[in-house]
């Protein structure tokens, strides 16, 4: 970036250099004073200089413009507040103490999106993670059967993978109303395979292809009507203008979509492969 067109201390040195009534020889605080009182500079600098009773200089500000900022690249944006925080830790008034407590910092409002933008992928990740090993802990402890629990944590893997290419198919970005939506997706979308897993562990019939149909006959027009519903409910906000309820109406076409046929089309096919086989869990 350019220098800034407005700077107190620059100004103030320039000032006291070509002062010849004395000021030169007043001690610093005086030197402010004087300075402040020139009606130009004190339209210019004086919310820019915070000052105690006694007059030291407690806080200072400067205005920069960071106009080499691509405000649609990401990762330009995430390298300019990172490039930032090196400048700021090798200023000399810096050294020695920890970056929440510098006495030398910038700060922008752009600062706060862009800190999301950097710790989002590890954060995104750490949630998925821990949102698959909480699903897996429910299904062991809602289905009493061993197996069902290499059924669902694979598929709700498969279930979020394909989420994530939908919504950048459909131009959505990772931002803060995505991540959130993308967090909640993963219990919502598990719901759709615990309903069909949990009625085929309860399917009377022994053999796998006699348990997926009694499953679809009985649990299947329910999963598909609670589906259906949920997608009637979230067709307003397609017709709104905010970019959140658009994103929140496309991660939930998304999801609704992809676990309904996730739950009524690929799950059964792989139980009737691979599922287990003989008597009920019912306990009646």
């Amino acid at each position: 970036s350019d220098p800034p067109d407005q700077f107190w201390l620059r100004d103030f040195k320039a000032f006291i250099a070509g002062n010849t009534s004395g000021v030169g020889d007043l001690d610093f605080n005086d030197q402010i004073a004087v300075f402040l009182e020139v009606p130009a500079y004190k339209v210019l600098y004086e919310e820019d200089i915070a000052r105690n009773a006694n007059g030291d200089v407690t806080a200072s500000r400067t205005k920069i413009t960071m106009d080499q900022v691509d405000l649609d690249d990401v990762r330009e944006q995430i390298d300019a507040l990172e490039n930032q925080e090196k400048v700021s830790a090798k200023q000399p008034v810096n050294q020695g103490i920890g970056g929440g407590d510098w006495p030398f910092f910038t700060l922008a409002d752009n600062y706060f999106i862009w800190s999301f933008f950097a710790s989002c992928p590890q954060e995104l990740a750490q949630t998925t993670i821990l949102g698959v090993v909480s699903v897996a802990a429910i299904t062991i402890l809602t289905i009493p059967h061993w197996s069902a629990v290499f059924f669902v944590t694979p598929l709700i893997c498969i279930l979020y993978v394909d989420l994530l290419g939908v919504l950048q198919f459909s131009g959505v970005a990772v931002n803060s109303i995505s991540y959130i939506t993308l967090t909640v997706s993963i219990g919502l979308m598990v719901d759709f395979l615990m309903h069909v897993l949990l009625r085929y562990y309860e399917s009377r019939p022994l053999d796998r292809q006699s348990k997926v149909q009694d499953t679809l006959s009985t649990m299947g027009s329910s999963i598909f009507v609670g589906g259906f519903t949920t997608l009637l409910g979230t067709i307003p906000l397609a017709f709104s203008t905010l970019e959140i309820f658009q994103v929140v109406f496309k991660t939930f076409i998304a999801l609704v979509t992809l676990g309904v046929a996730h739950g009524l089309i690929f799950l059964p096919v792989v139980m009737m492969m691979i599922g287990p086989q003989g008597p009920s869990i019912r306990t009646d």
